[in-house]
């Protein structure tokens, strides 16, 4: 049986300021308008057991627990139950994989006397992949060695000398015999050149691996015992937590940060049929690692210029070439007499770069996290708020609560807030003097909480609840918020 254990952890720093800490880029609909990275990857997931013959399984998704409501929400919307497994810190792809591993080899959906058969599939939830049934073929042709022990990984033919991206070399046979990390591109022109004197032997890795589980598991005990050791306990001592399982904290605070590349593949190389390769061709890959890989999936005018998401409506431009805008603001942006230009307009930040900086985003996104207090879109499990406005003594938001969402029984100590109904269907709790009442407002309807009144909010109804919220107080930080009860376990 294969399992897909979708990793799900990423930061997605190059992709700043669209990515962010709060909503990564695997969370967002960056290639699909209507479903996000993640979503497209549990779909392909889904369509792989299906070409291969397999009856659907709960997938494993691995991911940050602050976004771990982002998570099941995005499941929920395509009705696929799935076993979130949380991380408190993320420690790289090691680390997460030992995680699943750990929990498949307890929790398997097979009887305990097939367990050691399971196999699980690894797979990114920030990339693409346009054909799917190459990745099917490929795991057949790996599925024999897989099955005895045996690393799968799958690379992607280079078509230019990219240094953004770890390389494999793989023998006639298929063996993988060598690990290299990013190269300058000198070093990556000689592979190039190299693959096209013969049969390719360097590949991209495209992050995707194949493994049995108790195999995985072995391997982690011999070369990464600390970590083999962390992760089991971990595991061991895991709570449930509504639909997420919490491996236990202190254990892992001492795991290494290693991908699992360097702390199992690299020296498993060395060993004769340790780890397998199977090139992936046509399969319309790609990591959409930056702005620049991003920018190349989209259509391009006569000019070069690509416009993208909401950027349609907004973006013009004169006497300019090869350049990419992305914007979510909503602002009209003009590009004039410039070229090779990155534009991304958000809410919260606006980036230009030119496009060869497009690997060093990451840089000035770690800075705007340092010294970020709080975005204007932010997740919430009932739904989403925007800041609209901040002023001095106010702010005005926009809620977005989903059906069936509820915010928690909460009051503030130094804020009053005013809602009005924009679309939906509203219920509002209030509870004084320990007598709860609510009451239902539609649209243009509206009602005052006052500083200090313990208060909720539900949307019973079908459709998106929309609400402006304007607060007024001597201090309007999220941390005002003591919340009495909870329905999503929030403290």
């Amino acid at each position: 049986m294969i399992i897909p254990v979708i990793l799900a952890g990423g930061t997605g720093t190059r992709l700043w300021p669209l990515s962010t800490r709060d909503c990564p880029k695997q969370f967002l609909p960056l290639l699909d308008p209507e479903r996000s990275l993640l979503q497209q990857t549990l779909l392909r997931a889904q369509d792989l057991l299906q070409r291969l013959g397999q009856p659907a399984v709960e997938p494993v998704i691995v991911c940050h627990e602050a976004q771990r409501f982002l998570a099941a929400e995005q499941c929920r919307a395509l009705n696929i139950r799935a076993q979130i497994v949380l991380e408190d810190e993320g420690r790289n792809t090691a680390q997460a994989l030992a995680l699943a591993a750990q929990h498949l080899a307890h929790n398997s959906q097979k009887p305990a006397e097939h367990r050691e058969q399971t196999l699980m599939l690894a797979m990114p939830a920030d990339q693409t992949l346009s054909n799917n049934a190459v990745l099917a073929q490929a795991i057949v042709s790996l599925q024999a060695q897989v099955s005895q022990g045996a690393a799968g990984i799958f690379g992607i033919e280079p078509d230019y000398a990219a240094t953004g991206f770890g390389y494999l070399r793989k023998d006639a046979s298929g063996q993988v015999v060598e690990f290299r990390e990013k190269p300058d591109v000198h070093t990556a022109a000689q592979w190039l050149a190299a693959n096209t004197r013969q049969q390719a032997g360097w590949l991209w890795n495209s992050g995707i691996f194949f493994w049995q589980v108790q195999a995985f598991l072995q391997r982690l005990s011999e070369y990464q015992p600390a970590l083999f050791a962390a992760t089991q306990e971990a595991m061991a001592q895991a709570q449930q937590d509504l639909d997420f399982i919490r491996p236990a904290t202190g254990p892992l605070q001492q795991c290494p940060h290693l991908p699992v590349d360097i702390a199992l593949l690299e020296p498993l190389s060395a060993i004769a049929q340790a780890v397998v390769a199977a090139p992936l061709v046509n399969s319309g890959w790609n990591d959409i690692g930056n702005w620049q890989a991003l920018s190349e999936l989209g259509e391009a005018d006569a000019q070069g210029n690509i416009v993208h998401n909401s950027a349609a409506a907004h973006g013009r431009f004169q006497h300019s070439h090869n350049n990419y805008l992305h914007s979510s603001s909503g602002r009209d942006i003009a590009l004039l007499g410039v070229q090779d230009l990155l534009v991304v307009d958000t809410a919260d930040a606006l980036l230009i770069a030119h496009k060869d900086q497009a690997q060093q985003v990451g840089s000035l996104a770690l800075a705007a996290n340092a010294g970020k207090t709080e975005p204007r879109l932010v997740y919430r499990p009932w739904g989403s708020y925007e800041v609209l406005h901040p002023g001095d003594g106010y702010k005005i938001k926009r809620l977005r609560v989903k059906s069936g969402g509820r915010l928690s029984l909460q009051r503030h100590r130094f804020r009053a807030e005013h809602w009005v109904v924009v679309r939906g269907e509203a219920t509002v709790i209030r509870e004084r003097a320990g007598v709860r009442t609510s009451e239902v407002l539609h649209a243009n309807e509206s009602t005052f909480i006052a500083l200090g009144d313990i208060h909720s909010l539900e949307n019973n109804g079908d459709i998106l609840l929309e609400m402006i919220e304007v607060q007024s107080g001597d201090y309007l930080a999220e941390d005002d918020i003591e919340r009495l009860q909870d329905v999503y376990g929030r403290k």
